[in-house]
């Protein structure tokens, strides 16, 4: 069962998250709480299992002299020990991890919370991006997230690169590097090859379903998807089936400063060489 949610605890996951000058979305917000919501699997009845047998297998010894109180105690403290050994192997293992609520019921008891760092949910112009010409252009699978990363831009001392998000960048040509940052969903891995299709060299810098499978991430459990576009091109077959089971996670899933580190990474990169210099 998770922990209770409150404006104390969102505070708490907005400070993390603004640590050292960051800027984050509510989404990036909302996943932080969660996370600070999760109340640890629970071993108790085990371990009290296990402790009980131990115990009794500690007194059968000192009776050691009594013969039928040092086999009775002896046998069902083992018993015991290993029932309780048995329950803690045989524990569910989730695939991902439990959400306190949903982004819609965050949004209502919290949509107006005013925190250092946070972005406007509702602001639709990007940061401005440095001055002279562009050296990398990093297009974002959803618009949120590219404003998150234009907010931190600075912070990352990447000031000569762009961002648009992957509407706008269908409408035109991104200038320098093209850098893609996407969820590990069906849609964000898509933007990859559909970009590649346009005749854009891309770098990608996006989560792969490999990356994030496990309950370490903030996995999203849904109805069985349909895959926009052939993706094998992309992704490994147990990749596509993860996806295809309606599993995703989301860049906001991950802290400004990681998903900036993918940025930077992407960025310094050193760049394949073209077909004319080869």
């Amino acid at each position: 069962m998770a922990l209770p949610v409150t404006r104390s605890r969102v505070e708490e996951a907005g400070a993390g998250l603004a640590g050292d000058g960051w800027h984050y979305t509510p989404r990036q917000l909302y996943y932080a709480t969660c996370a600070r919501a999760e109340a640890p699997p629970s071993d108790a009845a085990a371990n009290g299992e296990i402790g009980l047998g131990v115990l009794l297998v500690l007194i059968g010894l000192i009776l050691i002299g009594i013969k039928i109180a040092f086999v009775l105690l002896v046998s069902l403290g083992a018993a015991l020990v290993l029932a309780g050994v048995v329950g803690r192997l045989r524990r569910p293992v989730l695939a991902g991890r439990l959400l306190a609520l949903s982004f819609d019921e965050f949004q209502s008891r919290f949509g107006d919370i005013e925190l250092p760092g946070l972005i406007d949910a509702n602001a639709a112009v990007l940061a401005p991006a440095g001055t002279g010409a562009s050296t990398a252009t990093v297009v974002c699978d959803t618009r949120e997230t590219a404003s998150m990363v234009a907010m931190n831009l600075d912070k990352a001392q990447l000031r000569a690169a762009t961002v648009m998000a992957a509407q706008d960048a269908a409408a035109g040509t991104p200038a320098g590097r093209t850098i893609v940052l996407h969820d590990a969903s069906p849609r964000g891995c898509a933007l990859v090859l559909d970009l590649r299709d346009s005749g854009v060299a891309v770098e990608d810098a996006g989560l792969r379903p490999s990356e994030v499978d496990g309950p370490t991430h903030q996995v999203l459990e849904g109805a069985p998807a349909r895959l926009p576009r052939d993706l094998s091109a992309l992704l490994r077959p147990d990749e596509l089936e993860w996806l295809l089971a309606g599993r995703r996670v989301e860049v906001a899933t991950l802290p400004p400063e990681v998903v900036m580190d993918r940025v930077i990474a992407a960025v310094r990169r050193p760049e394949a060489p073209s077909d004319d210099a080869q």
